[in-house]
């Protein structure tokens, strides 16, 4: 555990404990005895014991806490060290995690939470004891009691969070581009599945989806079709895009590895496993990115259960990438009594290899750059002219999947025992041949209009997609057409000069005595030099001051801001995020421009400018000493305010930009 998940799931509970404890030691046994014998009102007499109360409450509720994330903390060591035996303890392990794990936050935050409601408890109680009251002891009260009421809130609202969140472990549909293929629409090609099946001792699927992205994969999780139904089961994709360039043997072989998933103990890892830990995944980074909206008050009660749930994950992770990538060469394993060894092999460098061909002309489809009514022939039409591939650049490479951690292709070929000679690398860069491709004629009935379908149905979602998208650019680059002056108020000229005159006046003053009737003490010299140089150099600040607030800050313009500061406008096109901070003291905002755009300089003095350019981090800082207006009517407006204007004009000039570009 690192030190910042050590400092939240440790340092604060323990914080609150010592504090408690502060508090408790603060009472003594003969308070209520003083009461008596003072003669004080009899119902103060609770308010001792009922602080010691408190705070033994608190302390209970922060040794709860540690207690807790020490639980948590022991569970998560041992649920890996269990996980890494078998994949049959790893699901067992996982289990009891899912069960403990969530009780375990929701006890740890609980505690946490009413613990630091105690300890404020407490402090009021102790201001109800003082005998003189006070307007600010009131106000203290009053802010006291506030908090506490709305910390109260806070731990029962974040607890309803947690169960929202972990009611995400269910798993989650996967959403998938294709059309379901029945047996009734091609049986040719569930009759081979079949077979395969039968061959590789593994389950036959549920379904068999046919789409045009991702490579094969097998997925237990709801697969819901866009513009289709909803499939449930064990369900096979078959990506027509790979699978048109390659040969039989090739296709039984991938089949067979994927099938492989759904054979032996895989299968309850598979069936059982991988969506509810891809479902706790989601339940925790949706738990997370909640406490990046949080208070500091909330984060007090998040923070912990929040790193103790993040930490888990990350521990159990490297446990199910290791099993992962074992379940791979198993299923590699399973591949090969499909098919052959070679034949693997040959798909698994193939495979890789037509990925990264065929990366660029389907990111040119999906940006509506390729323009095609069957996409497999136009990818095989340009294959074909790409003559022999270079498979040997896979040897290196990873083959990419939507589910599971993929070992080099080069460790999958020496766990196949094939070693990638030139006879393997020939076959696996042979150039895309019209056998292949009538294959999967026999496989799927009426081959080029099933292709059809799917391109017009990715065809239709992307145009869909597109004019939506060009309505949101439309109206991000209508939000700003006007230009807007911002002017540093004219009041923080006066407020230099009002110092300068405060500081100046005594010095004039005891120069004058000191002129008159010879006034003169210790070190007289140095105190009326040095009032008189802080007025001179507060009368050089208003003079600097004027210099900024005679002309305006700058001119927000929807293409660029523009400023008699700049040699040139800095356009807003070329600005790639922006950032509120200080600055020197100085509130400030900060531009930081995209690489290879070279921004305009600074051409005012160094004392009387208010952007200063940073080359090596590509930024510009705006710096706002004062007040500022907006406008010709000179209208207040907020750093805040002018922060959120400018990102609205980048964006608008950003949307301008890309419309000119589609």
């Amino acid at each position: 555990m690192d030190k910042k998940s050590l400092l939240y799931c440790f340092g604060i509970p323990l914080l609150l404990f010592i504090w408690s404890c502060w508090q408790y030691s603060r009472i003594s046994d003969s308070d209520a005895w003083v009461v008596i014998e003072w003669g004080t009102a009899s119902h103060n007499i609770l308010m001792p014991l009922s602080r010691r109360y408190v705070a033994g409450v608190s302390a209970t509720l922060s040794a709860i806490a540690l207690f807790a994330s020490a639980c948590a903390v022991v569970l998560s060591l041992y649920s890996v060290r269990k996980a890494r035996i078998s994949t049959g303890q790893l699901i067992r392990a996982f289990t009891l995690c899912r069960k403990m794990l969530p009780l375990i936050m929701a006890a740890l935050m609980t505690a946490m939470g009413f613990a630091v409601v105690s300890v404020l408890l407490y402090e009021l109680l102790w201001l109800l004891t003082i005998k003189q009251t006070t307007p600010l002891n009131i106000k203290l009260f009053g802010v006291l009691l506030l908090v506490t009421g709305w910390l109260i809130f806070m731990v029962l609202s974040s607890l309803f969070l947690l169960k929202r969140c972990y009611a995400k472990i269910q798993p989650q549909d996967r959403n998938v581009f294709g059309i379901a293929m029945t047996e009734q629409d091609a049986p040719a090609l569930w009759r081979w599945v079949r077979e395969l099946a039968q061959r590789g001792q593994a389950i036959m699927p549920d379904n068999i989806v046919v789409g045009l992205f991702q490579g094969f994969y097998v997925t237990t999780l709801p697969v819901q079709l866009e513009k289709g139904e909803r499939l449930t089961g064990n369900t096979l994709y078959f990506p027509v895009t790979l699978a048109a360039f390659l040969d039989k043997d090739e296709i039984a072989a991938v089949i067979g590895h994927e099938l492989g998933h759904f054979s032996g103990q895989d299968t309850a890892y598979t069936l059982h496993f991988a969506g509810l830990y891809s479902g706790m995944k989601s339940s925790l980074d949706h738990f997370y990115q909640n406490l990046k909206f949080c208070g500091w008050f909330e984060r007090i009660a998040l923070s912990p259960p929040v790193h103790i749930g993040v930490w888990f994950y990350r521990r159990f992770d490297e446990t199910v990438s290791g099993w992962s990538r074992m379940r791979e060469l198993a299923a590699d394993a399973a591949g090969a009594r499909t098919s052959t060894p070679q034949a693997l092999a040959s798909s698994l460098l193939r495979c890789t290899t037509l990925d990264i061909e065929l990366a660029v002309p389907m990111q040119r489809f999906l940006d509506r750059k390729l323009s095609t009514t069957n996409l497999v022939n136009t990818l095989y039409s340009g294959l074909y002219k790409l003559g022999a591939l270079n498979a040997e650049v896979a040897l290196g490479r990873k083959l990419s999947h939507p589910t599971d951690h993929h070992p080099t292709v080069r460790e999958r070929l020496k766990q196949l025992n094939v070693p990638p000679d030139n006879v393997l690398l020939m076959r696996a860069s042979r150039q895309v041949n019209e056998a292949d491709y009538l294959w999967l004629h026999h496989l799927l009935p009426d081959f080029p209009a099933l292709c059809r379908a799917l391109t017009a149905q990715v065809n239709d979602e992307l145009n869909a997609n597109h004019h939506a998208y060009l309505e949101q650019l439309q109206e991000m680059a209508a939000q700003a057409s006007d230009a807007v002056v911002v002017s540093l108020k004219k009041g923080n000229v006066w407020g230099y000069i009002a110092l300068a005159m405060i500081v100046g006046f005594p010095a004039c003053v005891l120069f004058i005595l000191n002129r008159l009737w010879g006034l003169t003490f210790l070190q007289f010299d140095i105190v009326v030099g040095g009032l008189a140089a802080m007025s001179l150099i507060l009368a050089l600040g208003a003079w600097a001051m004027y210099q900024r607030v005679r002309q305006p800050l700058l001119t927000l313009h929807p293409q660029a801001i523009e400023s008699y500061q700049l040699s040139a406008p800095l356009a807003l096109s070329k600005i790639e995020a922006t950032h509120v901070s200080k600055f020197r003291g100085q509130n400030c905002i900060e531009l930081y421009w995209t690489e290879g755009y070279q921004p305009p300089e600074c051409i005012v003095g160094r004392f009387v400018h208010n952007f200063i350019f940073d080359t090596q981090k590509r930024k510009v800082i705006i710096t706002i000493p004062g007040g500022m207006t907006q406008g010709e009517a000179r209208e207040n407006i907020t750093l805040g305010e002018l922060h959120t204007r400018i990102r609205e004009y980048i964006g608008a000039a950003w949307a301008r930009q890309t419309l000119n570009d589609l």
